[in-house]
């Protein structure tokens, strides 16, 4: 294969983002073992990913939400002791 790149199971320990940009740049990657055995690193296909802003919920918009249904909050002391009895300082 030409534009393989070979390494060592000691660059994928110690060096790894070198052994991905290689994969970035080639397609793939293979990385040997001192009993000879070859593993093929390539990417793979993204199918379905999701992206963060659906993984995350619009926090903004649940708080609006609160804020418009009458909820007050805290004080910075009484949010402070809140952590200290969650902690279990207090």
């Amino acid at each position: 294969m030409s534009g393989v790149t070979t390494f060592t199971l000691r660059d994928l320990n110690r060096q790894p983002a070198k052994v991905l940009e290689a994969v970035r740049k080639f397609g793939i990657a293979e990385v040997r073992t001192r009993k000879g055995e070859v593993f093929t690193v390539s990417p793979k296909a993204a199918t379905g990913a999701r992206r963060l802003s659906k993984l995350v919920p619009d926090f903004e918009g649940l708080w609006k939400k609160q804020r418009d249904a009458g909820h007050i909050v805290p004080a910075t002391q009484e949010n402070e002791r809140i952590n200290r009895i969650i902690a279990g300082e207090e």
